[in-house]
C-alpha cells in the first residue's frame, strides 16, 4: 500500500512539472488560456517530444521517496516547504502571464494548482530534512585530497594569502586585459558626469538646491567622489581611459583582499582546506566575480564592506578579546557601509540589534559604536552635503510599490477614476503616457515621469486617489507588487545578470573613454557569462530565487540547531532581500551581488558552528 502511494505521489509531482511545461507551449500556440479544458491539455501533451524524460522523473522521484521518506522531519522544514511551494505554485503563473490566470482562472488550473502545491510541499520537506541530516553527518575532513593537490596543499597552507591572490589574479586576467578599463554601466557613467558637474538625469528629477551645483545624492556623493576622483586624475593626465583603469585597480585590490581574508579567516577557524579550495576556484572561475570586480557600481564595493561587517559580526558572537580597534573598526564599516549605498542605512539599523542581543558583556560599547556611525552618517547627509549646495535623492525613489501599484490600475481600469481623481494621479505622475509607460517588472519608467515640482497638497491628494483604488480592485495592487518581486523568491526566472557592455554616456559628454581593441575575448567572456546561469547545478550559484532559498534554509536551521545567535549573521542578507521588495526591479543581480559575495562565508562559518560542538 505504502509502494502505492508513493509511486502515485511521483507521478502527481511529475505530472505537474509536466504539465507547466505544456501550458507553456500552449500558451504560445493559443495566445491564451482562459478557455482551455483538460481535453485540450491531453491532446496536447500526446504530441510533445519530452514526455520519455518525464517518465524517468517519475522512477528517480519513486526511488528517492522510497529511500528517505521515512527520514526524522523537522517542523520548521515543513513550514519552510509550505513557503517554497506557494512561490513555486504562484511565480510560475506571473513569470508567463504576469498575474495568477494559470492559478484561479478555471476549475482544471486550480486543480493542478492545489495537487502541484501537496506534491511541491511533500517533496521540499523530505528533500530540506534530506538535506540537514547528510550536512549533520559531513565530516570534509574524511574527503581524500588526490595526490597531485596533496604538494599544492602543502604549499598554499603555508602562504595562503600569497597563493590566493596569484590564483585569482591569474584566472581574473583575462578579464582584466580585455576589459581595459572598466565595465561602465549608465548610473557609474553618469556619476562620473555628476562629478565633472554635467546634467544628468538625476539633476533634472530634483528640485536643486543650487541650480550650479549639478551632483545629487541619488547615488552616494561618497562613491561618486570616489569613482569619479580616480576619472578626475585620468583626466589630468590626457586620459580618461587611465583614470578609470586607476579606479580598477583599487576595487580589484578591495575585491581580491575581501575574498584573501574570507579564506584565511576561514582557514583560522580549521573550516576544511577543501571547502576553502572549492571558495577559491568559485571565486576564480564563475564569471560574475570578476566582471563585477571591474564594474564599477557601488554594488560591488559595498560587496565588499559587507564580508568585513560579517567577519566582524562572527568575532563579537564567538571571541571575548575584542579590542578597542575592532571596535573602530566596525564603526568604520557600518559608516562605510551607509555611505555607499542609501538603502545601507536599513541594513545596519535591522542587523545592529540582533548583534546587540546576542553578544553578552558588550552591549554598551557596541551601542556606542552604532551611535556613533549613525551620528556620523547623518552629519554626512544633513550638514556635510546642504553646505556643499548637494541635494538628495528624489522622494520617487522609495515610491517604488505605489507607484506600479497605480499604473497597472490605469492601465487596465482607467475608466473607473473621475475627473478629479486623474488630476490628482497627473499632478505627481503624468497621466497621459502613464498606461503606456507601464512595465510590470520594473518602475523605472514610471517613476521617471514623477513631478518634482509636487508640493505636499499634491502628495496628499495622491495618496488618498491610491487609497481609494485599492478598495475598488485590490487583486491589482497585489499583482503591480508581486511582478517586482516574485522572482527574488521563484528561482525559475532571471531578469538581468551581468554587466559588460560599452556604455556611451562619457563619450557623449566628449570624454575619450572606450574599451580596447579586443572584441573577440570580450565577446567569449560576455558569452561564457550571459550562458553561466542556464549551466545545469552550476548556475544556481547566481540564481537569485536559490540564493533567496539558501538564506532562509540557514535560518530555520539555526533555529532548529539551538544556534540563535547566528541569526545576526544573515540578518544583513534577509534585511536587503526584504529592502529589495520595496524596490524598483525584479531579479535585480546587481542589487542582490553583495550578499552572494559573502554567501561562501556564511557557509563556512556554519560549518564551523556546526562541527565544533
Amino acid at each position: 500500500m505504502k509502494k502505492a502511494y508513493l509511486f502515485l505521489l511521483s507521478i502527481l509531482t511529475t505530472l505537474c512539472l509536466y504539465s507547466e511545461h505544456i501550458l507553456k507551449e500552449m500558451i504560445i500556440v493559443y495566445h491564451q488560456i482562459n478557455k482551455m479544458d483538460y481535453t485540450k491539455l491531453i491532446k496536447f501533451s500526446y504530441s510533445n517530444t519530452d514526455f520519455l524524460l518525464f517518465l524517468i522523473l517519475t522512477i528517480v522521484l519513486y526511488l528517492f521517496y522510497r529511500k528517505y521518506h521515512n527520514i526524522p522531519k523537522k517542523k520548521g522544514y515543513f513550514i519552510l516547504s509550505l513557503f517554497f511551494s506557494f512561490f513555486l505554485v504562484f511565480g510560475y503563473s506571473y513569470s508567463i502571464l504576469g498575474n495568477t490566470t494559470l492559478v484561479f482562472s478555471n476549475i482544471v488550473l486550480l486543480l493542478i494548482s492545489i495537487i502541484k502545491f501537496i506534491s511541491y510541499t511533500y517533496f521540499i520537506n523530505i528533500l530540506l530534512n534530506f538535506l540537514y541530516l547528510k550536512i549533520k553527518d559531513l565530516d570534509l575532513n574524511k574527503i581524500k585530497i588526490p595526490k597531485i593537490m596533496k604538494t599544492f596543499k602543502t604549499k598554499y597552507e603555508n602562504h595562503p594569502y600569497l597563493y590566493t591572490i596569484i590564483i585569482i589574479l591569474i584566472l581574473w586576467l583575462p578579464y582584466i586585459i580585455s576589459f581595459y578599463p572598466a565595465i561602465l554601466s549608465p548610473d557609474p557613467a553618469n556619476q562620473i558626469k555628476e562629478y565633472f558637474n554635467q546634467v544628468t538625469h538625476y539633476a533634472l528629477s530634483v528640485k536643486l538646491i543650487d541650480p550650479n551645483v549639478l551632483i545629487t545624492n541619488h547615488h552616494p556623493v561618497f562613491h561618486t567622489f570616489i569613482l569619479g576622483g580616480f576619472a578626475k586624475i585620468g583626466y589630468n593626465l590626457g586620459s580618461i581611459n587611465l583614470g578609470l583603469f586607476m579606479f580598477t585597480i583599487f576595487q580589484l585590490f578591495l575585491v581580491i583582499s575581501a575574498i584573501t581574508y574570507m579564506l584565511i579567516y576561514l582557514k583560522k577557524l580549521n573550516v576544511p582546506f577543501i571547502y576553502r579550495f572549492i571558495l577559491l576556484l568559485i571565486f576564480g572561475l564563475v564569471p560574475v566575480f570578476p566582471l563585477y570586480a571591474l564594474s564599477s557600481v557601488k554594488d560591488t564595493f559595498f560587496g565588499v564592506l559587507l564580508v568585513f561587517y560579517l567577519i566582524e559580526f562572527h568575532k563579537l558572537l564567538t571571541n571575548n578579546n575584542y579590542k578597542f580597534i575592532n571596535y573602530l573598526t566596525l564603526c568604520l564599516l557600518s559608516l562605510f557601509m551607509m555611505l555607499v549605498r542609501n538603502n545601507g542605512l536599513y541594513i545596519i539599523l535591522f542587523s545592529f540589534p540582533f548583534l546587540i542581543y546576542f553578544v553578552k558583556n558588550k552591549k554598551l560599547s557596541l551601542l556606542l559604536v552604532l551611535i556613533s556611525s549613525l551620528c556620523l552618517y547623518f552629519a554626512h547627509n544633513k550638514i556635510l552635503l546642504p553646505a556643499y549646495h548637494i541635494t538628495e535623492g528624489s522622494i520617487r525613489e522609495a515610491l517604488s510599490i505605489p507607484f506600479q501599484q497605480t499604473a497597472r490600475y490605469v492601465k487596465y481600469y482607467s475608466k473607473d477614476l473621475s475627473k478629479e481623481e486623474i488630476k490628482a494621479i497627473d499632478k505627481i505622475l503624468n497621466y497621459e503616457t502613464l498606461a503606456n509607460r507601464y512595465k510590470p517588472n520594473i518602475s523605472d519608467p514610471v517613476k521617471n515621469e514623477f513631478n518634482k515640482d509636487y508640493t505636499k497638497e499634491d502628495l496628499k491628494n495622491y495618496f488618498e486617489v491610491w487609497f481609494k483604488c485599492f478598495f475598488r480592485h485590490p487583486l491589482v495592487y497585489v499583482n503591480a507588487t508581486v511582478n517586482t518581486v516574485y522572482g527574488y523568491f521563484y528561482p525559475n526566472t532571471s531578469n538581468w545578470y551581468i554587466y559588460y557592455d560599452y556604455h556611451e554616456a562619457l563619450a557623449e559628454s566628449r570624454f575619450n573613454y572606450h574599451y580596447n581593441n579586443l572584441s573577440i575575448p570580450r565577446k567569449i567572456l560576455s558569452s561564457y557569462g550571459v550562458a553561466y546561469p542556464y549551466i545545469p547545478i552550476l548556475g544556481a550559484l547566481v540564481n537569485i530565487g536559490f540564493i533567496t532559498w539558501t538564506y532562509l534554509f540557514l535560518l530555520v536551521t539555526y533555529i532548529i540547531e539551538h544556534k540563535k545567535n547566528l541569526i545576526s549573521l544573515i540578518i544583513p542578507a534577509l534585511s536587503l532581500i526584504l529592502i529589495l521588495i520595496a524596490g524598483p526591479v525584479n531579479t535585480y543581480f546587481r542589487y542582490i551581488f553583495p550578499i552572494v559575495l559573502s554567501l561562501p562565508l556564511i557557509i563556512g562559518l556554519t560549518y564551523y558552528e556546526i562541527k565544533k560542538d
